[in-house]
């Protein structure tokens, strides 16, 4: 390979990404992003570029979020509701990936930034119509008080405050009530029952138009020509200013009431003429303080110029509110609102950019490693095959542990104590010499420093049957004790097709479950593939020196997966060795041959162990 340390680099950063996900294959192939039936795929891009290596980071946690605790049995009632369901549930989801997964909230908060970065994520503005806006506001305000993310609360607030040009702020208040439940659900359903309240709140505002005019006292669907005067009441009229039966609705026009019609009480202050009145300054039914309608007089009310325009450009902008929020009722009822998914905008940026990627010659050999690889899963199928020679096991610990001492702890030295006898003086100590103390040597302290981590392979193909696989789950148990004791970070796992591969302990947990050893063979050897989730899981320990140790029975069923294994442990820099059972040959092809030993029997395991770490292989 070319260009090694960016090979590497590429490497080990797709082994972060590929593993630990439990349950779930993450693979990496094609130029699309995409999650299916407990597989999540990512396109092969530049995973030299932090921004794209984030991008997948966050997408693999995101959609491992959708597949653990969102429900996917919910009925609808409309697209518009499950597009603002998801809205909500993205949020509700994240926040629980962030508490389970290590170093998931910062990949989830790092995705948020690159969208707001590439524009994915931007701010509202006042020419948004008012349903993108309250979208916006759900999208926004949902994510800061669900996920955490507090970079959006500025765009959540400005699109707050858009939307008071239109809605009241009983409907701002409701709005914000109901996002603000965000904090209380526990379910996909809770997340889908508050999309609905928010549906039914820009619904009802329309009712609430409609309804308005005909209960308010200054409307003018209720004209004077359609209201007579035994109709009207003592309470529509001023004090004194109109008497009953003086004037009908229909008596009195623009314009048309001279000075002699009038009586003194009837015109306001008598300080207005016939000329002074306009057309435009005196509507049906309206009298002198131009508050007067349908034989209402008010004495808050004026009828110079700027009232009437004011009043004209209040009911002007009154029509257009409920233009805009029919328009938003219709857009509701049409159901045709495309709502951008958080989802499909981040999978669509993965695609175009790694669309614009031109693969190397090692990228495409690294594309190859990376292409098939087991799910792992930490669930175990009770069957209790038993131990062969259960007794031998404990022994065969204690020898794992002597045999392996020596080749995982480094020896460090360090000058901290100090003894009364010794080669060298410290100067310093020899003050406190004159008050007896005659600790005035320096004396080398050695300190034991462990830093390793081991995982362990088991084949559990069906061709381990017979009795192999009873000395192998010995073999796994007893190196797994004698890591314990050392104090050796070690992870064990089983393989097969059928059960994928199946952590009985892996390297977080101290306890050793014995049941979770005992497990049967089936099926045929994917050892390649095993050994690449084993080696990417391994990858992600900070320990300095890392080995897999695979115990088999003999060839794996696809030699060209194996071969890919064992470049890319050469890759990330961990050693391999191979302890078989069984076996009749002396090594496996790709395989060198002095990390290659034959195991007989549990109590062969310190002689195997030996031979391999005299071979240098830590």
């Amino acid at each position: 390979m070319k260009s090694k340390n960016r090979v590497i680099k590429v490497a080990r950063v797709l082994s972060k990404l590929m593993s630990d996900r439990e349950g779930i294959k993450v693979t990496v192939s094609g130029s699309t992003a995409y999650s299916c039936g407990g597989r999540i795929n990512i396109p092969f891009g530049d995973f030299t570029d932090p921004d794209y290596v984030s991008m997948t980071h966050g997408y693999i946690d995101h959609e491992i979020g959708h597949e653990k605790h969102t429900s996917f049995s919910i009925n609808f009632k409309s697209k518009l509701h499950s597009n603002l369901c998801n809205i909500f549930e993205d949020a509700r989801m994240e926040k629980l990936v962030g508490s389970e997964y290590p170093g998931a909230k910062l990949n989830l908060e790092k995705l948020v930034l690159i969208a707001i970065k590439k524009g994915l994520f931007s701010e509202p503005v006042s020419s948004d119509n008012p349903l993108s806006l309250v979208l916006t506001y759900c999208l926004y305000k949902g994510r800061v008080l669900g996920a955490g993310n507090l970079c959006l609360d500025q765009y959540a607030e400005q699109a707050l405050a858009y939307l008071k040009a239109t809605y009241d702020n009983n409907f701002i208040d409701s709005l914000t009530e109901i996002v603000h439940g965000i904090t209380n659900t526990r379910s996909t359903r809770d997340c889908a029952d508050m999309a609905w309240k928010v549906i039914e709140l820009m619904k009802s505002t329309d009712e609430e138009e409609q309804e308005e005019p005909e209960n308010g006292d200054d409307s003018d669907d209720s004209e004077s020509d359609e209201q007579s005067d035994d109709e009207q009441s003592d309470d529509e009229q001023s004090d004194g200013e109109q008497s009953d039966g003086e004037q009908s609705d229909g008596e009195q026009s623009n314009g048309e009431q001279s000075d002699g019609e009038q009586s003194n009480g009837e015109q306001s202050n008598g300080e207005q003429s016939d000329d002074e009145q306009s057309n435009g300054e005196q509507s049906n039914g309206e009298q002198s303080d131009g508050g007067q309608s349908d034989g209402e007089q008010s004495d808050d009310s004026s009828t110079d110029t700027n009232g009437n325009e004011a009043s004209a450009e209040d009911q002007e902008n009154g029509d257009q509110t409920s233009r805009i929020i029919k328009s938003v009722i219709d857009a509701i009822e049409d159901d045709n609102i495309e709502v951008p998914d958080f989802h499909e905008m981040i999978a669509e940026e993965l695609r175009r950019e790694a669309e614009n990627f031109s693969p190397s010659e090692d990228d495409s050999e690294l594309r190859d490693i990376f292409s098939n690889t087991l799910p792992v899963t930490t669930k175990w199928r009770e069957m209790g095959l038993p131990f062969n020679n259960p007794e031998l096991i404990p022994s065969a610990g204690k020898a794992v542990y002597r045999t392996l001492h020596r080749a995982l702890i480094d020896d460090t030295e360090e000058l901290n104590g100090f003894r009364n006898r010794g080669r060298k003086l410290s100067s310093k100590k020899l003050v406190g010499s004159v008050l007896g103390d005659d600790r005035i040597f320096k004396t080398p302290v050695i300190e034991n420093e462990l830093s390793a981590a081991i995982s362990i392979l088991i084949d559990a193909s069906g061709s381990m049957a017979g009795g192999y696989q009873e000395i192998a789950n010995a073999v796994a148990l007893a190196m797994s004790k004698g890591l314990q004791s050392l104090q050796v970070k070690n992870e064990i796992g089983f393989y097969s097709s059928e059960m994928c591969l199946y952590i009985a302990k892996p390297f977080n947990q101290q306890y050793i479950d014995e049941k979770r050893f005992q497990v049967c063979s089936d099926l045929y050897t994917p050892s390649g593939e095993a050994m690449k989730s084993a080696l990417m899981r391994l990858n992600r320990q900070s320990e300095d020196k890392k080995c897999l140790f695979l115990v088999t029975d003999g060839e794996p069923s696809c030699p060209g997966s194996f071969i890919e294994a064992l470049e890319l442990a050469k890759i990330l820099g961990i050693s391999i060795a191979v302890l078989g059972v069984g076996m009749t040959r002396d090594n496996i092809e790709g395989l060198d041959n002095k990390y290659f030993t034959n195991v007989e029997c549990v109590s062969n395991l310190k002689s195997a162990l030996s031979k391999i770490v005299k071979s240098n292989i830590f």
